[in-house]
């Protein structure tokens, strides 16, 4: 033979491609699909080799055994193809059933009589040399078996693209032309070997599927080489998605548009005493209790192991890729300890309000009463005290009262508010009721879009601990804009001149919690605390012998000069006359 057949050119060719993507590929084994993939591949250099040097030989005995070579190679491709695209997409769990068992059978049994077709021609029959192109191509009738076994092989691959094919569509661009790639390779020698085994096109007995299995691993190179299909796998987002619904704490429902379940998580089952088979398909109201109700968010009592529990229940629709409503979801949250929380805080409140205070306001009177009436100047200095301490008391009281206020107005909308006006009134209250000097350092026309009573509050609390907490015979409290920071948000400072605010309170604020060994002497700088977070802002403290520098960060600024070079705009000061 003076030159090389070109279909056992093309087919060794393919071979010796896959053997190279073989070797590069063996790098990934143990990743998500890899090793069935290796087994595919595997399987291909088997169909490739088989067939394109067996169309050099020409003894009909020789040529029979490398035909039976590659028929083990072409039946041995769809299954593990079919196991990869299963574990690459996120749903191996399938590859581990008795199921997926049964259709390794298929190959299996395909093999077996294969090579002992000589002795009952199941598989083909009237095997004889028939070249073509100079190829020691063959013909044979196929029988019923070889068939079913090329079909369902064929089957399988197809099985195995289409999931590709739903990563492409499902996943996004992180996985789409790696997929799409690897799912496209398997149409040209799957059609060349469907045209083969119908005895289609004008040379019926050359089997092309070898030869197209070139453009196959030009494409797998791309997905696999020149890509990174494995550097991120689909089943790990699919396992995610998974395991956020079925690890989820609350219980969690899926209903179709008729309000029927499709979908529910462990912590359904239980909280409902319901099991996921038997729901399945059941209307939502008759299994548990529920209507959807998108107006919003109800309170369910229900009835677990003989203690009442309330469920918080959110409900949301689910859209397509068309943006049609196909259905809703429904998480449900246990709330009973935070409702019974919210309801003793709601009573202890109520009683401090208003059996404590009213108490505490007699007490104070009569302490005061006995104060203006006793000889005694060291008892009177002590009752002095006592009267001290108990308004202490009763001031606490009140500005836990209006935080209470304040807090709860954040559900209106914010306002604007302009800083210099909200914080001369601040400023003139507590002139008004201590010895001390509040200068406010604020541009006129500066305003922040803020909740007003907490933004208020915030500089009342602040101000007011500058002039309680100094030895100062004339305490004085300066509350100054500093400018405008890059994010927008406007940036205030008060100063004092008192002794510094202790570390260990500092140190409270940090943690967000106190202990019986450390802890604030009040409410005021918790309140500040609270206020600032509530506004979305921040808080800094620098204290030392000269007294507290507290820095506050709100957002919201209305204001819009351009911001100078270092980082911040500033404005023309304007003093609040003492």
């Amino acid at each position: 033979m003076s030159s090389i057949p070109w279909p056992a050119a093309g087919s060794i060719l393919s071979g010796l491609g896959t053997v190279v993507l073989l070797w590069y590929l063996r790098h990934h084994r143990g990743k998500p699909g890899a090793n069935w993939l290796l087994l595919a591949l595997v399987a291909q250099a088997l169909w490739c080799f088989s067939y394109g040097i067996g169309l050099f030989v020409f003894d009909p005995t020789l040529r029979w055994a490398f035909e039976a070579l590659t028929w083990t190679g072409i039946v041995w491709t769809g299954v593990p193809f079919l196991a990869f695209g299963l574990e690459y997409t996120g749903r191996g769990n399938l590859v581990r059933t008795p199921w997926f068992g049964l259709l390794v059978l298929v190959p299996l049994v395909t093999t077996v009589l294969v090579v002992t077709n000589p002795l009952h021609g199941i598989v083909w029959a009237e095997f004889r040399i028939d070249p073509v192109f100079g190829a020691a191509t063959v013909s044979y009738d196929p029988n019923a078996w070889a068939f079913f076994a090329i079909m369902i092989g064929t089957v399988f691959a197809a099985s195995g693209t289409l999931l590709l094919f739903d990563t492409v569509v499902s996943y996004g661009p992180l996985y789409r032309t790696e997929a799409l790639a690897v799912g496209l390779s398997t149409l040209p020698p799957g059609v060349a070997l469907l045209v083969w085994l119908f005895g289609l096109g004008p040379v019926p007995q050359l089997n092309l599927s070898a030869v197209m299995f070139l453009p196959h691993v030009v494409l797998d190179a791309y997905a696999f080489v020149g890509g990174s299909m494995f550097a991120y796998s689909p089943s790990v987002r699919r396992t995610a998605d998974r395991s956020a619904i079925e690890d989820l704490e609350n219980p969690f429902l899926v209903v179709d548009t008729d309000e029927r379940i499709v979908d529910c998580n462990p912590a359904a089952e239980t909280v409902f005493d319901v099991t996921k088979p038997a729901v399945l398909g059941e209307p939502l109201e008759r299994a548990t209790g529920l209507r959807i109700d998108e107006t919003d968010d109800r309170l369910l009592t229900h009835t677990d192991r003989g203690e009442r529990r309330t469920l918080a229940v959110s409900t949301s629709r689910l859209r397509d890729g068309s943006d049609r409503v196909v259905g809703h979801t429904l998480l449900l949250q246990d709330v009973t300890e935070q409702q019974r929380r919210e309801q003793r805080l709601e009573i202890l409140n109520r009683v401090l309000r208003h059996n404590l205070r009213n108490d505490l306001t007699v007490a104070r009177g009569y302490v005061g009463i006995a104060a203006d009436r006793v000889d005694d100047d060291e008892l009177a200095e002590l009752l002095d005290d006592v009267h001290d301490d108990i308004h202490g008391v009763l001031q606490m009281g009140e500005k836990a009262r209006t935080f209470e206020r304040a807090i709860g107005s954040m559900t209106r909308p914010s306002t604007t508010v302009f800083a210099r006006d909200a914080l001369t009134s601040v400023a003139a209250d507590l002139e008004a009721e201590t010895d001390g000097h509040v200068e406010v350092v604020i541009p006129e026309d500066l305003a922040v879009r803020t909740n007003g009573a907490l933004f208020e509050l915030v500089f009342a609390n602040l101000l007011e601990n500058g002039i309680h907490h100094t030895d100062a015979e004339e305490p004085h409290v300066a509350v100054e804009f500093d400018g405008v920071a890059a994010d927008r948000t406007a940036v205030f400072t008060v100063r004092d001149d008192g002794p510094g605010i202790p570390d260990h309170e500092l140190a409270v604020l940090e943690r967000g919690e106190e202990t019986p060994l450390e802890h604030g002497s009040g409410l005021g700088l918790w309140i500040v605390s609270w206020s600032v977070t509530a506004l979305g802002g921040d808080l800094d403290f620098e204290t030392g012998e000269d007294g507290t520098t507290v820095t506050v960060r709100l957002p919201g600024v209305v204001e819009s000069e351009p911001a100078d070079p270092a980082g911040t705009t500033r404005f023309e000061s304007v003093e609040h006359p003492p």
